[in-house]
């Protein structure tokens, strides 16, 4: 497997993360052999490295952010082009939905092979048009930020990466905020039968929120039942509501209060405008990625009911794989099999190259993951959150799997994590400050952390090395540093 990506070189990486193949496989396929037939630029050359069952996707952060930008340019800053491709956006979202109504309305036992494969096939080319334009806010994120930064680092220097965090943040509530006001709202109702039924309803919009590319959870009207009432412990609806609200509404008034401050021109201030709706768009696309992948899950259940293929082994399969499986051709188990342990693949200019082989795997692991943290006292970062509070100390606790481990955190721990994703949420919630390995200013962490208005240092390449549960710390979110006061 020949690769094109210095490891020596500045590396934007994602994870890592619980990872099951089956559910980014639409992403993967639609940025090696689709983005390259429909756009006039392909992603850069990137690399995704899976070992026991987590992985981690890599590229050039350099190469990354300057694709972004023609792509930021094209469909954020032309205005023109940004209204075509919000109203496909909408176009697809109506299509989603009928097609939804239609497989809520399928009977899947009942449904021959060949049946089963079109609702399929068709369920595959709807993804491939989401990703057709939801590529495009992700990849523009990082062109904007590349172009915001640089034009804030010459007028301001030192102060541009604080800027930068004002003048980015979203102002529009994301899916999490959406579904805790909606929850809240319930809390207001006194009539127990109708408050009841609005928990079915709830549970029935929501049940798919912690879903993530490692899995999916059905969350019952139970589970939202326990959330409110934590919600609720120390307030009442109508104060929480409003302070949710207060979160966006303060990002609004920072961000006036700054282009005033610093009389931004013009220019700034679309490019800031356009980048803090480029994040919001990213984020609310994966409400859809997580409400999609409950759907494939019942064609997944399906093919394992008619076939010798089990559960575990299908989410291990290409989106095609599957199509082969309903087709009856002959599709390789044992090598399927191996990827749950080892596998990588590498994609560019639309072309994927696949491996399970363990030597390649641990190699790959070697030259791109490895880290030397021996040492280390003083740990630095990206701060993307100063949060109410810039310098916290506490506890750090290291979540690796927030489904088994988000009980160990305490309120007031430190969280610390390769990076965060929707299912570290509870943990998050508890923690007063968080630190990643890895992500930016347009990742999860970022976007939480502001929401919850906690310090937050992403880009420590070596957090997790470093820290161990129970380690004191001190974080510095004006510098971006990590102190540890005490092992």
């Amino acid at each position: 497997m020949k690769i094109n990506i210095d490891p020596k070189k500045e590396l934007f990486k994602w994870g890592p993360i619980k990872f099951r193949l089956i559910y980014p496989s639409f992403f993967m396929k639609t940025l090696c052999f689709y983005v390259i037939k429909y756009n006039s630029w392909p992603w850069p050359p990137n690399l995704c490295i899976l070992k026991n069952g987590k992985g981690v996707w890599m590229a050039n952060d350099l190469i990354l952010s300057r694709v972004g930008l023609k792509y930021f340019k094209k469909y954020f800053l032309n205005l023109k082009n940004y209204q075509k491709h919000w109203q496909r956006w909408e176009k697809w979202i109506k299509e989603y939905r009928e097609a939804i109504t239609a497989f809520e309305q399928l009977n899947f036992k009942k449904l021959t092979n060949r049946e089963l494969y079109k609702h399929l096939k068709y369920f595959y080319d709807l993804e491939i048009r989401f990703w057709l334009i939801v590529h495009v806010p992700e990849i523009a994120n990082w062109g904007g930020e590349y172009l915001l930064k640089n034009k804030l680092e010459k007028l301001f220097k030192n102060k541009a990466s604080r800027y930068l965090e004002i003048l980015s943040a979203p102002v529009k509530s994301s899916f999490f905020q959406q579904e805790e006001l909606d929850l809240l709202k319930i809390g207001s109702i006194k009539d127990r039968d109708k408050k009841q039924k609005a928990f079915e309803n709830h549970s029935k919009k929501y049940f798919w929120i912690l879903n993530s590319y490692g899995g999916n959870r059905i969350l019952k009207k139970e589970y939202f039942e326990k959330k409110l009432k934590d919600l609720l412990k120390n307030s009442n609806p109508k104060t929480k509501i409003q302070d949710i609200k207060n979160i966006v509404e303060n990002n609004k008034k920072r961000k006036k209060q700054l282009t005033r401050k610093l009389k931004l021109n013009e220019e700034l201030i679309l490019i800031a405008d356009q980048l803090s709706q480029s994040i919001w768009w990213q984020d609310l696309r994966k409400s859809y990625i997580w409400r999609m992948n409950f759907y494939l899950d019942k064609f997944l259940k399906e093919i394992k009911r008619r076939t010798s293929w089990n559960y575990s082994q299908l989410v291990w399969c290409w989106v095609h794989e599957l199509l082969d499986i309903l087709k009856g051709k002959k599709v390789n188990k044992k090598d399927i099999l191996r990827r749950r342990k080892y596998y990588a693949f590498y994609g560019e200019k639309g072309k994927i190259q696949a491996s399970s082989s363990p030597e390649l795997v641990k190699r790959l692991v070697s030259i791109y993951l490895s880290v030397d943290a021996r040492g280390v006292k003083k740990i630095k970062g990206l701060v993307v959150s100063r949060g109410k509070k810039s310098i916290i100390k506490g506890r750090v606790k290291i979540i690796k799997d927030p489904f088994k481990e988000s009980k160990k955190i305490r309120k007031g721990d430190i969280l610390v994590a390769g990076m965060t994703s929707p299912e570290y949420i509870i943990a998050m919630r508890k923690a007063s400050a968080i630190i990643t390995d890895h992500g930016g200013m347009t990742t999860h962490a970022a976007i939480v952390s502001r929401e919850l208005n906690i310090p937050c240092i992403v880009k420590t390449k070596i957090a997790t090395k470093v820290l161990k549960d129970g380690d004191r710390v001190e974080v510095d979110a004006n510098k971006g540093i990590v102190r540890i006061v005490k092992k």
